[in-house]
Formats: structure tokens, C-alpha cells, sequence
């Protein structure tokens, strides 16, 4: 994932990524209630950092559930100001009954990004979102996908997506290991880095933007 290398200081972010590691907290909800407050660039900063570390198996799993956790429910402080790039909100769908990690990850990256997003859950039902598709109209919707049997469903669900002037954008584990499943989605895109899919996510931003004007 390429990104810019966020700087994280040696006291207040440094010092919490130590205490959250280190399990030093009662609760997720009253750590981020009891944080100094942080401006959204630091929070990217933090992330950018928490990725690299991740990438270089730095980190174990839990400590990494742990971090994004925090950054995930720090967003929605009500103090945290953020200028989003873009007034309807872009689906991020998956299809397990839990917020899955990578889920957790593209939500918290794209707000520190500016993106407006919001989160849906289709292991039991697909009509909120097809319901949110038909009433807001985003340009582009994101699809996390965290197990081989989710394909499938994935490929029902699209069929009653496509032709609704939508950009479907879909990632995950299944597609990294085995990159011949990507042949049943030829109109779908597959950004190779987090860099790239926030290019990709300007772009049709703008061009939704612009034929509006």
C-alpha cells in the first residue's frame, strides 16, 4: 500500500499506541473519550504509520485490531472537523455480521482522506443498500471481501447493480490469492494500493460532480 509516511510524535499518539499495544486501557470507548484532541492530520499520520508497521510485520493481530479500533471510533468524536471532498457518502459493503478489518481500515483511512463514507453490513440482507443506492445515487461503491464464499454473492448482488451509472470498486483477500476470480467482475475495479483507489475515488467524484453542473 503506498502512501505518504506520516510522522508520529514521540509523546501523545506514540505514547497511546504503546498504552493501547500494551492493553493499558479499561475500555476503547473511554481511552478515545479520554484522548487529547487530535486534528484529522495526525490521525492520518497515525494510520500511514500503524500501515507501515503492519506491512513490515511489526505488529501482531490483535495489537493491529486494537489500533484501527481506536482511529475507527475516534472519527466519529464530535469534535473531529473534517471538510469531506464529497457530499454523498460512499457505500463501504461487507458480507460477515462483524465489521471485518480490512472494512475497518478503508472506512478509517477514507475519512482521514476527507471521504465521506458509511458502512454497510449484507450478511443478512442486501436492501438497505440497494434502497441507499436507488435514493442518494453515489458515484462508486465499495466492496470488501473477506472469504472465497462471498464471491458468489457478490456476483448475484451486481447483477441487479450494473447499468445504474455506479462505478463498482471491490477488494480483498480472496482476490489476492487467487487473481483468476477477478475474471467474473471485467466492469469492476481492482486498485492495487490504497493510493490508488484514492485517485480512482477523485476521479469519479469529479466526474458525478461535473455532469451535475
Amino acid at each position: 500500500m503506498k502512501r505518504g509516511q506520516g510522522k508520529v510524535s514521540e509523546t501523545g499518539l506514540h505514547t497511546l499506541m504503546k498504552r493501547i499495544i500494551d492493553s493499558d486501557y479499561t475500555s476503547m470507548e473511554e481511552l478515545v473519550k479520554d484522548s487529547e484532541a487530535y486534528s484529522i492530520d495526525e490521525l492520518r499520520d497515525f494510520l500511514n504509520h500503524i500501515i507501515t508497521k503492519w506491512e513490515a510485520n511489526e505488529l501482531a493481530p490483535a495489537s493491529i485490531n486494537a489500533l484501527l479500533r481506536f482511529i475507527y471510533v475516534y472519527l466519529d468524536r464530535p469534535d473531529i472537523q473534517i471538510r469531506y471532498k464529497n457530499c454523498i457518502p460512499i457505500p463501504i459493503c461487507y458480507f460477515t455480521p462483524y465489521l471485518p478489518l480490512c472494512a475497518s481500515l478503508l472506512y478509517s483511512f477514507l475519512k482521514t482522506m476527507s471521504f465521506a463514507v458509511t458502512l454497510f453490513s449484507l450478511c443478512e440482507t442486501d436492501r438497505n443498500l440497494k434502497e441507499y443506492i436507488k435514493k442518494m445515487k453515489p458515484p462508486v461503491v465499495l466492496f470488501s471481501i473477506s472469504h472465497f464464499l462471498h464471491v458468489e454473492t457478490l456476483k448475484q448482488l451486481l447483477l441487479h447493480l450494473r447499468n445504474k451509472d455506479l462505478k463498482i470498486v471491490i477488494g480483498g483477500i480472496p482476490f489476492v490469492y487467487d487473481e483468476n476470480m477477478k475474471q467474473g467482475f471485467s466492469d469492476c475495479v481492482f486498485p492495487e494500493d490504497l493510493t490508488g483507489l484514492t485517485l480512482s475515488l477523485e476521479s469519479y467524484i469529479k466526474g458525478t460532480e461535473d455532469e451535475r453542473m
